[in-house]
């Protein structure tokens, strides 16, 4: 299971889609405008039968304000913010200074890494003369 805010993130994004389903068939089924000889928008609606029915409009009501409410549920579920501003300003202190060790502990690592390599390399650097400067190998002359 994931932990609350990747559901929260979830649970928005499923209310977004929500939404955009149902202004999508709010739009697609609405009565169009109807128009005097004027070009002035008229009272009168014709009716073409493409209306979005009482009870799919309820329907999907429903469905975002059921996903409206797992939302707030998962909300309530945070750990409580600590709001003040000294203890934030010492947490983000507290985060600098792990930071920080952590990057000097990396500088470290690399340093001893970059060593390693530098032996490592002048190792197959002596290996790969030794091969080829051999006087055991064949003349490439071939005479």
């Amino acid at each position: 299971m994931a932990d609350i805010v990747t559901q929260l993130q979830d649970f928005v994004n499923e209310l977004n889609g929500m939404f955009y389903n149902c202004v999508g068939v709010l739009q697609r089924d609405a009565k169009p405008a109807g128009t005097t000889a004027d070009g002035e928008l008229s009272d009168a609606l014709p009716d073409d039968g493409r209306e979005a029915s009482e009870k799919q409009i309820k329907e999907m009501a429903a469905a975002v304000v059921q996903q409206s409410r797992k939302i707030d549920e998962l909300a309530s579920l945070l750990p409580e913010v600590d709001l003040d501003e000294h203890a934030q300003l010492g947490r983000i202190a507290e985060l600098q200074a792990e930071n920080d060790e952590l990057d000097r502990e990396l500088a470290r690592e690399l340093e001893a890494s970059e060593k390693i390599l530098a032996k490592a390399t002048a190792a197959f650097e002596a290996a790969t003369d030794k091969v080829l400067l051999s006087e055991d190998q064949p003349s490439t002359t071939g005479r």
